[in-house]
């Protein structure tokens, strides 16, 4: 594979990533509805007689609690999910590094002129690689995190269900 080549590919690539970032964040943003609401009908039905309001017994109390608190854990998964991640922290820098051209983040620390004699001279495949390197890893920590909202909402309303039916 040529340079050139190599460089499109590269390109592809953090397109790529970035789409499945969105779809991440819809996903994430979804969850985080789902749970909300959730999160709000417990809240509402239980000063009632009815629905949660009516639970009698220390068992469906204990499966209420437990079913809120992982649907709040879920709603915090979700919401690291969606949190902007910007790479590993680093020092302060006085000045972007030479491969530092291509996040939002790095950019506003050249000046015109600096950037444009960089864009210039640069190799742009070892920013590019660089770079899909660092959101791959934020993906896969907003991946992560996706799950385990999911995960931890349907153990939740699953024992908001048993609260129900045992109470």
């Amino acid at each position: 594979m040529g340079q050139e080549e190599a460089v499109a590919t590269a390109w592809r690539l953090h397109a790529s990533l970035a789409e499945w970032t969105g779809r991440i964040d819809a996903k994430a943003s979804f969850a985080l509805t789902i749970e909300s609401a959730l999160l709000a009908g417990v809240g509402a039905t239980s000063s009632t007689g009815r629905g949660f309001g009516g639970l009698s017994g220390w068992w469906a109390h204990a499966e209420l609690w437990a079913g809120v608190t992982l649907l709040t854990l879920s709603a915090i998964a979700a919401v690291l999910a969606v949190l902007p991640r910007v790479g590993p922290a680093r020092a302060p820098r006085p000045g972007p590094g030479p491969d530092d051209y291509l996040f939002y983040g790095d950019l506003h620390r050249w000046t015109p002129q600096e950037l444009a004699e960089r864009l210039g001279q640069a190799d742009p495949l070892t920013a590019l690689t660089g770079q899909i390197v660092t959101m791959s890893a934020i993906m896969w920590a907003k991946h992560r995190r996706v799950r385990q909202s999911l995960l931890l909402a349907v153990a939740g309303a699953g024992l908001l269900g048993l609260a129900v039916a045992t109470g």
